[in-house]
């Protein structure tokens, strides 16, 4: 009965509060240039801003944040896999777009793990096709293909590459939402992290080092004007049709935001990367603005169940395993907190304190902030031979006399049916004596 009344009570949440879904509104008071962006606290899961984070547009060279992954997927030693560069892995390559150097390397052999960081750090396209030849077993459109796939694989709903690098293509499309999926998944894979977040790196046989472009990691890029303190990676992008774009992370206190910030609008005579100054304004207003809540203690009783098999008809408060934290915004309401519990209709005793029954979720204004299990705030002990006994006894000697009773309550009215029978006999034998006398 209580299960079922927790799940009315979580369609009617859904229907009054959660339709139509949004994230938890953090009071953001931030102004930001690009068009799309989506901001969410990896510790938690919690989205804590969005803007246009489901419409499509063009990624740039945070495609490459895929062409790694895919890497990562099919090459099983970074170190050790050379592989050889050659006129026709490179024929397509836009000799103005950015690049490693891979043109002055022809014929040589480089290291996966080098041509990795050519990919990530200076952008270079000419890595990306390389790469993606090599994996592809020749063909470019056999390693796009296992990046659509790998796109799909992770959720992604609108997102689709043409090539491994991001250069323009009408068709070659995502969003900041999709964007942090594969950035999530990519945080998650080898060397990804390390590369992502290095400045400089020298591959084997080059002369000069390759040099990040993004400079919220480098104190020395740009004159150290984006240089942002608690950035880690990822990844830059930039082409005409896309704007500025920007994947980024940025650690402090305990927590870790990744923020995806697409189209952001660039001239060349302004000169000025509005996706790393909207991420570091967000970044900002976010450290100091948000943090985690304790929303239910340890203490707090959440619900109460029945318990059976004991001498008196008891109940069990329950409180959460551990507490209930949620990032919240400073001054969270608390009138808006609800919860929802999921637990059976009773339990047996003996009951030891701390055993885990069911579970509590809590939302904040309808959005979900945190699930724990809620347990025994106490121990019960079950009821015991004798007294059970006893209890079967009374129950035993109740029904006893509800039978004699109805038993007695037969009789009765038997007996008065009898009387009744009897007195309507005699009354019908003197009537008819007193017609017999009269004739």
């Amino acid at each position: 009965m209580k299960r079922m009344l927790s799940v009315f009570v979580a369609i009617l949440l859904v229907c009054l509060t959660v339709i139509p879904a949004a994230a938890l509104d953090y009071g953001f008071d931030v102004e930001t240039v690009g068009e799309g962006i989506y901001m969410e606290e990896l510790n938690t899961g919690a989205v804590v801003f969005e803007k246009n984070a489901d419409t499509r547009m063009y990624p740039a060279s945070t495609t490459k944040i895929m062409t790694y992954i895919i890497v990562s997927e099919n090459v099983a030693d970074f170190d050790s896999t050379m592989v050889e560069i050659t006129e026709d892995a490179l024929a397509t390559l836009d000799p103005e777009s950015s690049v490693m150097g891979l043109t002055d390397h022809i014929g040589q052999s480089v290291s996966v793990k080098d041509l990795l960081y050519g990919l990530m750090l200076p952008s270079g396209n000419d890595a990306a096709l390389v790469l993606s030849t090599y994996v592809g077993n020749g063909s470019i459109d056999a390693f796009v293909e296992l990046m659509n796939n790998k796109a799909a694989e992770l959720g992604c709903t609108d997102t689709h590459f043409v090539n491994p690098h991001g250069l323009y293509d009408p068709d070659h499309y995502s969003t900041p939402h999709d964007m942090a999926r594969i950035a999530k998944y990519a945080l998650t894979v080898r060397s990804f992290a390390e590369i992502t977040n290095t400045t400089r790196y020298t591959p084997e046989g080059f002369e000069a080092p390759l040099v990040t472009t993004n400079y919220m990691i480098d104190k020395d890029g740009h004159n150290g004007d984006y240089y942002y303190p608690y950035a880690k990676g990822i990844k830059t992008g930039f082409t005409d049709e896309a704007g500025r774009c920007l994947v980024s992370t940025a650690e402090n206190n305990g927590y870790r935001y990744l923020c995806i910030d697409f189209g952001a609008a660039y001239s060349y005579e302004e000169d000025v990367n509005y996706a790393m100054l909207d991420s570091i304004k967000l970044y900002d207003w976010a450290f100091s603005h948000i943090s985690s809540q304790v929303v239910y203690s340890t203490t707090d009783v959440i619900a109460n169940i029945a318990v059976e098999n004991t001498k008196d008809n008891t109940t069990l408060d329950l409180v959460p395993r551990e507490d209930v934290r949620a990032l919240l915004p400073e001054n969270f309401r608390t009138e808006l907190i609800t919860s929802e519990t999921d637990l059976p209709e009773s339990v047996t005793a003996p009951i030891n304190q701390g055993s885990v029954i069911g579970t509590v979720t809590v939302y904040y204004d309808g959005n979900k902030v945190g699930t724990t299990e809620l347990c025994a705030s106490a121990s019960i002990d079950g009821a015991t031979k004798s007294e059970k006994q006893a209890k079967t006894d009374t129950e035993n000697t109740m029904k006893l006399v509800i039978i004699i009773c109805f038993a007695v309550a037969a009789v009765i009215i038997i007996i008065i049916v009898i009387l009744v029978v009897r007195k309507a006999r005699r009354k019908k034998r003197e009537v008819q004596r007193h017609r017999r006398r009269y004739y």
